[in-house]
Protein backbone atom coordinates (compact mmCIF):
# COMPACT_ATOMS: atom_id res chain seq x y z
CA UNK A 1 0.00 0.00 0.00
CA UNK A 2 3.12 2.38 0.76
CA UNK A 3 6.22 2.34 -0.93
CA UNK A 4 9.57 4.08 0.24
CA UNK A 5 12.57 4.29 -2.17
CA UNK A 6 15.76 5.58 -1.05
CA UNK A 7 14.33 8.34 0.59
CA UNK A 8 16.32 11.51 2.31
CA UNK A 9 15.27 14.85 3.99
CA UNK A 10 17.80 17.38 4.33
CA UNK A 11 16.93 20.97 6.84
CA UNK A 12 19.39 22.99 5.67
CA UNK A 13 22.85 21.09 5.98
CA UNK A 14 21.43 18.51 8.22
CA UNK A 15 20.06 15.14 7.30
CA UNK A 16 17.06 14.10 8.74
CA UNK A 17 16.64 11.15 7.04
CA UNK A 18 18.73 8.79 5.45
CA UNK A 19 18.15 6.45 2.42
CA UNK A 20 14.94 5.12 4.26
CA UNK A 21 13.84 1.86 2.27
CA UNK A 22 10.34 0.51 3.59
CA UNK A 23 7.06 -0.91 2.64
CA UNK A 24 4.01 -1.29 4.19
CA UNK A 25 1.12 -3.84 3.17
CA UNK A 26 -2.54 -3.47 3.37
CA UNK A 27 -3.77 -4.48 7.00
CA UNK A 28 -0.51 -3.81 8.59
CA UNK A 29 -0.36 -2.29 12.15
CA UNK A 30 3.69 -0.97 11.77
CA UNK A 31 5.16 1.21 14.68
CA UNK A 32 7.98 3.02 14.32
CA UNK A 33 10.14 3.75 17.59
CA UNK A 34 13.33 5.24 18.77
CA UNK A 35 14.91 8.52 20.01
CA UNK A 36 13.60 11.93 19.72
CA UNK A 37 15.35 13.24 16.67
CA UNK A 38 15.65 10.01 15.04
CA UNK A 39 13.64 10.68 11.79
CA UNK A 40 10.45 8.95 12.54
CA UNK A 41 7.84 12.27 12.22
CA UNK A 42 9.81 13.61 9.42
CA UNK A 43 9.28 10.13 7.83
CA UNK A 44 5.63 9.95 8.64
CA UNK A 45 5.01 13.79 7.24
CA UNK A 46 7.18 12.78 3.94
CA UNK A 47 4.15 9.96 3.24
CA UNK A 48 2.00 12.53 3.28
CA UNK A 49 3.70 15.20 1.91
CA UNK A 50 3.83 17.41 4.69
CA UNK A 51 7.28 17.11 4.63
CA UNK A 52 8.76 17.38 0.67
CA UNK A 53 11.77 14.45 0.32
CA UNK A 54 14.80 15.92 -0.64
CA UNK A 55 15.26 12.95 -3.15
CA UNK A 56 13.60 9.73 -3.32
CA UNK A 57 9.82 8.71 -4.16
CA UNK A 58 7.00 7.64 -2.03
CA UNK A 59 4.52 5.68 -3.75
CA UNK A 60 0.93 5.24 -2.79
CA UNK A 61 -0.24 1.77 -4.03
CA UNK A 62 0.29 2.30 -8.10
CA UNK A 63 0.80 6.15 -7.84
CA UNK A 64 4.16 8.16 -7.27
CA UNK A 65 3.25 11.01 -4.61
CA UNK A 66 6.71 12.80 -4.70
CA UNK A 67 8.39 13.57 -7.76
CA UNK A 68 9.88 11.30 -9.86
CA UNK A 69 13.94 10.32 -8.75
CA UNK A 70 15.41 9.46 -12.33
CA UNK A 71 18.02 7.69 -10.22
CA UNK A 72 15.51 4.74 -9.14
CA UNK A 73 14.52 4.41 -12.85
CA UNK A 74 17.19 2.73 -15.30
CA UNK A 75 14.77 3.30 -18.30
CA UNK A 76 15.20 7.04 -17.17
CA UNK A 77 18.75 6.62 -17.49
CA UNK A 78 18.84 5.12 -20.33
CA UNK A 79 17.35 8.10 -22.08
CA UNK A 80 19.30 10.55 -20.91
CA UNK A 81 22.33 12.55 -22.63
CA UNK A 82 24.66 11.80 -19.78
CA UNK A 83 24.10 7.77 -20.67
CA UNK A 84 24.21 7.58 -24.06
CA UNK A 85 28.09 10.02 -23.60
CA UNK A 86 29.12 7.45 -21.31
CA UNK A 87 28.40 4.84 -23.21
CA UNK A 88 30.20 6.11 -25.80
CA UNK A 89 33.05 6.91 -24.34
CA UNK A 90 33.06 3.82 -21.79
CA UNK A 91 34.52 0.71 -21.70
CA UNK A 92 31.63 -0.26 -19.40
CA UNK A 93 28.60 -2.42 -19.64
CA UNK A 94 25.26 -1.11 -20.09
CA UNK A 95 24.53 -2.19 -16.48
CA UNK A 96 27.83 -1.32 -15.19
CA UNK A 97 27.23 2.41 -16.11
CA UNK A 98 23.64 2.48 -14.53
CA UNK A 99 25.09 1.79 -11.10
CA UNK A 100 27.85 3.81 -11.64
CA UNK A 101 25.03 7.03 -13.09
CA UNK A 102 23.57 6.09 -9.86
CA UNK A 103 25.97 5.49 -7.17
CA UNK A 104 27.38 9.04 -8.61
CA UNK A 105 24.90 10.68 -8.94
CA UNK A 106 25.91 12.49 -12.50
CA UNK A 107 22.42 12.69 -13.83
CA UNK A 108 21.03 16.43 -14.08
CA UNK A 109 17.21 16.19 -15.14
CA UNK A 110 17.23 20.25 -15.97
CA UNK A 111 20.70 19.35 -18.20
CA UNK A 112 19.13 16.32 -20.82
CA UNK A 113 17.62 15.57 -23.95
CA UNK A 114 14.22 15.82 -25.33
CA UNK A 115 13.67 12.01 -24.78
CA UNK A 116 15.13 12.51 -21.50
CA UNK A 117 11.87 15.11 -20.49
CA UNK A 118 9.69 12.61 -22.84
CA UNK A 119 9.94 10.00 -20.70
CA UNK A 120 9.83 12.03 -17.75
CA UNK A 121 6.25 13.33 -18.71
CA UNK A 122 5.36 9.77 -19.71
CA UNK A 123 5.90 8.81 -15.98
CA UNK A 124 4.17 12.04 -15.00
CA UNK A 125 0.92 11.14 -16.53
CA UNK A 126 1.22 7.50 -15.59
CA UNK A 127 1.67 7.43 -12.60
CA UNK A 128 1.74 10.57 -10.38
CA UNK A 129 -1.95 11.58 -8.10
CA UNK A 130 -2.34 15.01 -6.65
CA UNK A 131 -1.70 14.68 -3.25
CA UNK A 132 -4.82 16.38 -2.48
CA UNK A 133 -6.40 13.22 -3.54
CA UNK A 134 -3.93 11.24 -2.23
CA UNK A 135 -4.98 12.77 1.63
CA UNK A 136 -7.94 11.62 0.98
CA UNK A 137 -7.11 8.47 1.21
CA UNK A 138 -4.22 8.81 4.06
CA UNK A 139 -5.75 10.10 7.25
CA UNK A 140 -2.93 11.69 9.10
CA UNK A 141 -3.70 12.41 13.28
CA UNK A 142 -1.31 14.93 14.98
CA UNK A 143 -0.16 14.93 18.57
CA UNK A 144 -1.43 18.20 19.02
CA UNK A 145 -5.41 17.27 17.83
CA UNK A 146 -5.37 20.12 15.60
CA UNK A 147 -8.68 20.73 15.73
CA UNK A 148 -10.45 23.93 14.28
CA UNK A 149 -11.70 25.91 17.38
CA UNK A 150 -14.02 27.81 16.01
CA UNK A 151 -15.90 24.76 15.09
CA UNK A 152 -18.35 22.58 17.15
CA UNK A 153 -17.04 18.69 17.18
CA UNK A 154 -19.90 18.32 14.67
CA UNK A 155 -18.79 21.04 11.88
CA UNK A 156 -15.20 19.75 12.32
CA UNK A 157 -16.47 16.46 11.99
CA UNK A 158 -18.34 17.44 8.59
CA UNK A 159 -16.52 19.86 7.47
CA UNK A 160 -13.54 18.00 4.95
CA UNK A 161 -16.35 15.53 3.22
CA UNK A 162 -18.69 17.90 2.78
CA UNK A 163 -16.25 20.89 1.32
CA UNK A 164 -14.44 18.16 -0.89
CA UNK A 165 -17.92 17.06 -1.87
CA UNK A 166 -16.90 13.24 -1.24
CA UNK A 167 -20.57 12.95 0.76
CA UNK A 168 -23.62 15.36 1.14
CA UNK A 169 -24.12 17.65 4.51
CA UNK A 170 -27.15 14.44 5.25
CA UNK A 171 -24.37 11.84 4.97
CA UNK A 172 -21.69 13.64 6.31
CA UNK A 173 -23.88 13.83 9.81
CA UNK A 174 -24.77 10.33 9.49
CA UNK A 175 -21.32 8.95 9.51
CA UNK A 176 -19.99 11.71 11.56
CA UNK A 177 -23.07 10.69 14.55
CA UNK A 178 -22.27 6.35 13.45
CA UNK A 179 -18.26 7.50 14.88
CA UNK A 180 -19.60 9.86 17.88
CA UNK A 181 -21.89 7.07 18.75
CA UNK A 182 -19.09 4.29 18.68
CA UNK A 183 -16.52 6.28 20.87
CA UNK A 184 -19.07 7.42 23.61
CA UNK A 185 -18.66 11.09 22.19
CA UNK A 186 -21.87 12.00 20.99
CA UNK A 187 -23.73 13.77 23.44
CA UNK A 188 -20.55 16.24 22.88
CA UNK A 189 -21.21 17.18 18.81
CA UNK A 190 -22.43 20.20 19.54
CA UNK A 191 -19.93 21.73 22.38
CA UNK A 192 -16.31 23.28 21.13
CA UNK A 193 -12.70 21.85 21.67
CA UNK A 194 -11.93 23.86 24.29
CA UNK A 195 -14.58 22.51 26.29
CA UNK A 196 -13.18 18.76 25.77
CA UNK A 197 -10.48 16.85 27.93
CA UNK A 198 -7.07 15.77 25.80
CA UNK A 199 -8.31 11.75 25.38
CA UNK A 200 -11.36 13.30 24.23
CA UNK A 201 -10.07 15.99 21.56
CA UNK A 202 -7.66 13.07 20.36
CA UNK A 203 -10.36 10.91 19.83
CA UNK A 204 -12.51 13.35 17.86
CA UNK A 205 -9.44 14.40 15.85
CA UNK A 206 -8.93 10.45 15.04
CA UNK A 207 -12.51 9.92 13.83
CA UNK A 208 -12.57 13.15 11.88
CA UNK A 209 -9.90 11.63 9.68
CA UNK A 210 -12.11 8.39 9.47
CA UNK A 211 -15.13 10.36 8.48
CA UNK A 212 -12.96 10.97 5.05
CA UNK A 213 -12.76 6.77 4.83
CA UNK A 214 -9.34 6.40 4.54
CA UNK A 215 -7.19 3.84 3.44
CA UNK A 216 -4.24 4.45 5.86
CA UNK A 217 -3.98 6.01 8.66
CA UNK A 218 -0.88 7.77 10.55
CA UNK A 219 -0.47 8.73 13.85
CA UNK A 220 2.45 10.87 15.07
CA UNK A 221 2.89 10.31 18.65
CA UNK A 222 -1.11 10.63 19.11
CA UNK A 223 -0.61 10.35 23.07
CA UNK A 224 2.60 12.63 24.06
CA UNK A 225 0.84 15.69 24.79
CA UNK A 226 -1.74 13.96 27.22
CA UNK A 227 -2.47 13.22 30.71
CA UNK A 228 -1.31 9.92 31.62
CA UNK A 229 -4.66 8.37 32.09
CA UNK A 230 -5.69 9.62 29.03
CA UNK A 231 -3.94 7.86 26.85
CA UNK A 232 -5.84 4.64 27.89
CA UNK A 233 -8.69 5.81 26.34
CA UNK A 234 -6.93 6.51 23.05
CA UNK A 235 -4.60 3.54 22.64
CA UNK A 236 -7.62 1.39 22.73
CA UNK A 237 -9.80 3.30 19.91
CA UNK A 238 -6.17 2.37 17.77
CA UNK A 239 -6.89 -0.85 18.75
CA UNK A 240 -10.65 -0.93 17.67
CA UNK A 241 -9.35 0.65 14.54
CA UNK A 242 -7.06 -2.43 14.02
CA UNK A 243 -9.51 -5.04 14.58
CA UNK A 244 -11.47 -3.70 11.25
CA UNK A 245 -7.88 -4.40 8.97
CA UNK A 246 -7.06 -0.50 8.74
CA UNK A 247 -3.63 -0.13 7.90
CA UNK A 248 -2.33 1.98 10.29
CA UNK A 249 1.88 3.60 10.69
CA UNK A 250 2.29 5.02 14.59
CA UNK A 251 4.93 6.46 15.76
CA UNK A 252 4.88 6.41 19.56
CA UNK A 253 6.56 5.80 22.71
CA UNK A 254 4.68 4.25 23.94
CA UNK A 255 6.64 0.54 24.36
CA UNK A 256 3.83 -1.85 26.26
CA UNK A 257 1.14 -0.90 23.56
CA UNK A 258 3.85 -1.01 20.38
CA UNK A 259 4.44 -4.51 21.87
CA UNK A 260 0.74 -5.81 22.18
CA UNK A 261 -0.10 -3.92 18.92
CA UNK A 262 1.95 -4.06 16.12
CA UNK A 263 2.51 -6.96 13.32
CA UNK A 264 5.73 -5.07 12.73
CA UNK A 265 8.55 -2.73 14.64
CA UNK A 266 11.02 -0.34 13.06
CA UNK A 267 13.55 0.75 14.90
CA UNK A 268 14.86 4.14 13.92
CA UNK A 269 18.13 6.21 14.70
CA UNK A 270 19.92 8.58 12.86
CA UNK A 271 17.37 8.93 9.95
CA UNK A 272 17.90 5.22 9.55
CA UNK A 273 16.01 1.79 9.83
CA UNK A 274 18.42 0.08 11.97
CA UNK A 275 16.00 -2.66 12.94
CA UNK A 276 12.49 -4.66 11.78
CA UNK A 277 10.34 -7.43 12.54
CA UNK A 278 7.69 -8.73 14.71
CA UNK A 279 7.62 -7.20 18.42
CA UNK A 280 9.06 -10.26 19.84
CA UNK A 281 12.47 -10.20 17.76
CA UNK A 282 12.89 -6.91 18.29
CA UNK A 283 11.84 -6.29 21.74
CA UNK A 284 13.39 -9.62 23.43
CA UNK A 285 15.73 -10.59 20.42
CA UNK A 286 16.91 -7.46 19.08
CA UNK A 287 20.29 -7.84 16.59
CA UNK A 288 21.43 -4.09 16.36
CA UNK A 289 23.47 -2.71 19.60
CA UNK A 290 21.80 0.42 19.09
CA UNK A 291 18.73 -1.27 19.55
CA UNK A 292 19.69 -2.90 22.69
CA UNK A 293 21.27 0.40 23.80
CA UNK A 294 17.54 1.94 23.44
CA UNK A 295 15.63 -0.86 24.86
CA UNK A 296 18.02 -1.32 27.98
CA UNK A 297 16.99 2.55 28.62
CA UNK A 298 13.10 2.27 28.68
CA UNK A 299 12.13 -1.05 29.54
Amino acid sequence: MIKINNLYKKFGNKDILNGINLKINQGEKVVIIGSSGSGKSTLLRCINQLEIPSSGEVWFGNSLLTEIDPYLHNELIKSSNTFKKMLLNSNLNKEDLIELIKKEKLLNPRREGKEFKKTIHTYRQKYSLSIDQARQKIGMCFQHFNLFNNLTVMENLILAPTELKLMTKEQALSKASELLMRIGLFEKKDEYPNKLSGGEKQRIAIIRSLCMNPDVMLFDEPTSALDPEMVGEVLELMKELATFGMTMVVVTHEMGFAREFANRIIFMDDGKILEEGNPNEVFNHPKNERTKEFLSKIL
